[in-house]
């Protein structure tokens, strides 16, 4: 697998954490630490910018659905955005396209944020 590549963009309206690459065993630990430490902050709301990944194994997909159940509990919105169909794809078979709040674009999740 390839490595991944994560960043952090803080605003008053957001935290988005943009990953790049794909998400495995070797990498999901680190991208939930990064995502939990950002939840430390309290953001208005948590983004992770998935459109640039192009796996999810279970271990990122239960990554991400911890950090959701921890935004839950500190009344952060968690949004993932993504349009790749290796992602969407194996969220519905999984029947997490109804646990997470998913937007094709960072535009689209901003704009559901502000309504």
């Amino acid at each position: 697998m390839s490595p991944l590549d994560v960043s952090v963009t803080a605003s008053g309206t957001d935290t988005v954490v943009t990953v790049s690459g794909e998400i495995d065993l070797a990498v999901s630990d680190g991208l939930r630490r990064t995502l939990e430490d950002e939840l430390r902050f309290t953001p208005v709301a948590l983004i992770a910018d998935l459109s640039a990944v192009t796996f999810c194994d279970s271990s990122g997909f239960t990554a991400l659905v911890q950090i959701r159940a921890k935004a839950e509990e500190a009344s952060v919105p968690f949004i993932l955005v993504t349009q790749e169909r290796a992602l969407l794809r194996p969220m519905s078979l999984l029947g997490l396209d109804a646990v997470f709040n998913v937007h094709p674009t960072l535009d689209s999740a901003r704009d559901a944020l502000s309504r």
